[in-house]
């Protein structure tokens, strides 16, 4: 009798249940299950869950909570009533659940949670995907038809899930065939038995010029040269019912639209589908191809010279000067940025001849195109020719490959030659010719290349005392100086050192991650008492370094000849503290040292630092002259 009872139950069990999901898949039968599932049984809540991303975790599906759903959310396995389940178990725990799973008594305790009762959900390779749970207030008794409904729609859940589950993967399949389809640079064409297109995708549309509506339905014969259609016919008897694939690399032609004839290289390949032969072309233009190539070439090693200007480039964004000297360089710069002339820049070391350079490309009407920058005293003088003018496979030892020039990338832009006093005569000779005739060859070949490049050169040495030693050609010399420009040395522009400074000083306060508001007064005035043998380059590494010593706001600078912790009187402390009288107290005592010899390698100006122009400057501004021939005035 009491089986009777316990069938009869189960019976209407299942008929309560089938009948709510009757008729509803996927996520619907999903929550449709669990409402029904908790109100035949009597509990309050009822879940299904699946593992996410890894099985030490898992995301609920559907959850009914008496009255209404609640919003799927993620949780950890670790020390939940879950663990166990999707290990493979059925978990029942009939009463005393929070005290169980002490870790988890808050959540357990916030739903009221007394029972649990969870079974797995096990696809057909044995593996758990999820589980069906339930969770009570009240105590849970676990009986032998409580469990058979579980089992019987816990089936039901894993076949929707399994389903659900190869339908995403369709989906996503199909999605990634047509993402293929559409970005393919290729021409991808399918034919049937009657040679008619089915498919043509979009870089078809574009190579044949026509319309995929257009298309579709042709017969592919329509965009086929004779020797292609003779091929296709042969291909086609041959392949008969075999899966054969054929590549045709070179040699073929196909017709757009528009019945221009153009080279290809296609592919052929054979597949059964419903029953039904169809072939795929997969078809590239190989004008089309070569441009590419071509383009991504000049783009790599675009992108190379680019990177590599980027490491080179100096730190500092913007000239900065508000002195008479640097407002007259600026007023130059803009008169010969919007020409095409050849600039020669002169500074000495550290001035900021490359930013000058930067500055009038960025311009010019050639800001758009590349800035190619070399540097002519890091390289050995065999390399610089090659550097310049490229060079063709097998020129010299090493010379694999075919490489451009400086010139060839500058092409349309702008070539700044840095250190040029340093180029060799035969380099001097051959740039003299693409200064004048704007062509040369590359190092082992005949073939002239014309190109269209502005020059800007840059020197810290005298090129006209080079010219009279004959170190340096002098018709190169007067086709380089067509735009001299003189950047000042920073001694010459004192009043731009606070500025400088302090631009620096906000700079590396931003990347070291620092609150530095500005530099010391008696720090200013030792930065603008130093002669600055590096220029602005010295002053940017010694900000630099003070920045990161800094342990206040306020840093206190030293310059690198200064005696840490002292500070030399100022103001009014006497004329002997004058910069200039400073200066030239300092010339002097290297002119006698070096016997009054101004060049050479044991002259005043090597001693210096100086080039013997810069320092015969100095001389005639401080009115420095040896003393014999003071003598005689």
């Amino acid at each position: 009798m009491a089986a009777t009872l316990e069938q009869k139950r189960l019976d209407q069990l299942l008929r309560l249940i089938a009948e709510g999901t009757a008729g509803v898949t996927g996520d619907d039968f999903l929550h449709s299950l669990v409402r029904h599932l908790a109100e035949a049984l009597g509990v309050r809540y009822a879940f299904v869950a699946e593992f996410a991303d890894v099985k030490t975790r898992v995301c609920t599906l559907a959850f009914w909570a008496g009255d209404h759903y609640l919003e799927n959310f993620e949780y950890d396995l670790e020390g939940t009533p879950c663990e166990a389940v999707l290990a493979g178990d059925i978990c029942l725990y009939k009463e005393h659940v929070q005290d169980l799973f002490p870790t988890h008594r808050e959540e357990l305790a916030a739903i009221s949670a007394e029972s649990y009762l969870a079974i797995p959900l096990v696809d057909k390779r044995g593996e758990v995907m999820g589980h069906l749970g339930l969770i009570d207030v009240k105590p849970m008794t676990g009986s032998v038809t409580d469990l058979s409904v579980m089992r019987i729609f816990a089936a039901r859940a894993r076949a929707e899930l399994e389903r659900f589950r190869a339908e995403e993967q369709v989906r996503r399949s199909e999605e990634r065939l047509a993402s293929v389809l559409a970005s393919a640079m290729d021409a991808i064409i399918t034919i049937d038995e009657n040679r008619r297109i089915t498919l043509f995708n979009d870089a078809a549309e574009r190579i044949f010029g026509c319309a995929r509506s257009w298309a579709t339905g042709q017969v592919f014969d329509r965009f086929l040269s004779k020797p292609f259609r003779n091929l296709l016919d042969g291909y086609l008897h041959d392949a008969g019912d075999r899966q054969s694939q054929f590549w045709a690399p070179e040699g073929l032609t196909a017709l757009r639209a528009n019945r221009e004839e153009f080279p290809i290289e296609a592919t052929f390949s054979p597949m059964l589908l419903g029953g039904k032969r169809y072939h795929t072309f997969i078809l590239r233009d190989v004008n089309e191809r070569r441009k590419t190539e071509a383009e991504l070439a000049r783009l790599q090693v675009e992108n190379r010279f680019l990177r590599a200007e980027i490491r080179a480039a100096q730190s500092f964004e913007d000239m900065i000067g508000e002195s008479q000297p640097m407002r007259e360089v600026f007023s130059l710069l803009e008169q010969v940025a919007g020409t095409d002339s050849t600039v020669l820049v002169m500074g000495e070391t550290g001035t900021g001849k490359e930013r000058i350079a930067q500055a009038i490309h960025n311009l010019s009407p050639r800001s758009e195109r590349l800035l190619v920058k070399m540097n002519c005293a890091a390289l050995p003088s065999e390399l610089i020719e090659s550097e310049l003018f490229g060079h063709e496979k097998g020129a010299f030892t090493g010379a694999t490959a075919q490489r451009k020039g400086r010139f060839e990338l500058a092409d349309g832009g702008t070539l700044f030659l840095d250190e040029v006093g340093e180029l060799s005569l035969s380099a001097q000779a051959k740039l003299l010719r693409v200064l004048q005739e704007q062509e040369f060859e590359r190092v082992g070949g005949g073939r002239p290349i014309r190109v269209d490049v502005r020059v800007i050169a840059a020197t810290n040495r005298n090129l006209a005392e080079s010219v009279k030693n004959g170190e340096f050609r002098s018709d190169l010399y007067y086709r380089l100086n067509v735009f001299p420009v003189r950047v000042p040395p920073l001694r010459e522009r004192q009043e731009d050192i606070p500025v400088l400074a302090r631009h620096f000083l906000a700079k590396f306060a931003r990347k070291l991650g620092k609150t530095l508001s500005d530099i010391s007064p008696q720090s200013i005035r030792r930065l603008q008492r130093y002669p600055w043998p590096g220029n602005v380059r010295e002053l940017q590494n010694l900000v630099e370094r003070a920045a990161i010593l800094a342990r206040g706001s306020v840093v206190d600078v030293e310059p690198d000849s200064a005696e840490p912790g002292t500070d030399a009187p100022v103001g009014d402390a006497g004329p002997a503290l004058r910069l200039d009288d400073v200066e030239r107290d300092h010339l002097v005592k290297i002119l006698e040292q070096a016997g009054w010899i101004i060049e050479g390698k044991a002259g005043a100006a090597a001693l210096l630092g100086l080039t013997p122009s810069t320092l015969r400057y100095r001389m005639q501004k401080l009115r420095i002259v040896r003393p014999s021939l003071a003598s005689r005035d």
